[in-house]
């Protein structure tokens, strides 16, 4: 990914423009940005927020430079490159009939009322094309754009969701949010850093 950016640095002086979703603006892009801008304090950063599918939408139409989104069905003009490994986790409030249990299965989460991220959601598309490759239809309770409304709707016990491991770390060192370990095996995703093909 370095030196993805570094093509865009050759400048002392210039602009980036990077999309990416909600999520990794949070916990991914100010270290990232912050050691670029180091190497290269010339270069003005921009960065724009949104759904995976709006971003990559946007890279398409040369709206950003760069984008680091979650994986996607893609659009055919860009091109993406696995950047690095994000582990999901299921998570529910400490209370659940299930928050005993040492290690969950899909077939436990068939009929559990599930809050998930709104449509053109990175995360979303990987849960449910996850769950249903496992044959588990969800039942799907909520959908909503915002992570710290769906940590909230879990912790008051409303449902389980499916979170990025860095978004919980803080209510899970609280004992707000228990997350369930997978019987088979940890939930892994790839971001993607995508770029226009030439």
């Amino acid at each position: 990914m370095e030196h993805t950016l570094k093509g865009f640095a050759s400048l002392t002086d210039g602009s980036l423009i990077i999309g990416t979703t909600r999520s990794f603006a949070r916990h991914l892009m100010p270290g990232l940005l912050s050691r670029y801008q180091e190497k290269f304090p010339g270069i003005k950063v921009s960065l724009e927020v949104g759904s995976s599918s709006e971003i990559a939408e946007g890279v398409a139409a040369f709206k950003y430079d760069l984008a680091i989104i979650g994986r996607i069905p893609l659009p055919g003009k860009v091109k993406a490159i696995p950047y690095k490994p994000e582990e999901f986790c299921v998570v529910a409030s400490p209370d659940h009939r299930l928050a005993r249990k040492g290690t969950v299965s899909c077939r436990d989460l068939q009929n559990e009322p599930i809050i998930i991220r709104e449509p053109g959601s990175g995360s979303r598309h990987f849960m449910l094309s996850f769950l249903a490759s496992h044959g588990v239809e969800p039942s799907v309770l909520v959908e909503a754009g915002s992570v710290e409304f769906i940590k909230e709707y879990v912790i008051q016990g409303r449902g389980i969701s499916f979170l990025y491991k860095p978004e919980i770390q803080l209510e899970v060192k609280m004992g707000r949010l228990k997350p369930w370990s997978l019987s088979m095996g940890p939930f892994i995703s790839r971001r993607s850093l995508l770029f226009l093909t030439v």
